[in-house]
């Protein structure tokens, strides 16, 4: 499971024939990702740059099929 927390403010102004308006929205939020089987968590890598967020999840190597014989009677 891939859990990101954080925490949002956003604030906007605008003056336009002298009427002043201010927006604000701020909180905090929190999302829960399920992830798929495979994935190597050992060489999961996060960056954020330009407020955008990047998560990279390689996949694992494969492991060998398992072969099992089965006889016929």
């Amino acid at each position: 499971m891939l859990v990101l927390t954080g925490e949002k403010s956003i604030e906007s102004k605008s003056d336009e024939k002298g009427c002043y308006r201010v927006e604000r929205a701020f909180g905090q939020f929190q999302r829960a990702i399920p992830l798929p089987s495979g994935v190597d968590l050992e060489r999961a890598e996060a960056n954020f740059e330009n407020g955008m967020l990047t998560v990279r999840l390689p996949k694992a190597a494969k492991e060998a099929a398992a072969t099992r014989h089965i006889e016929i009677k």
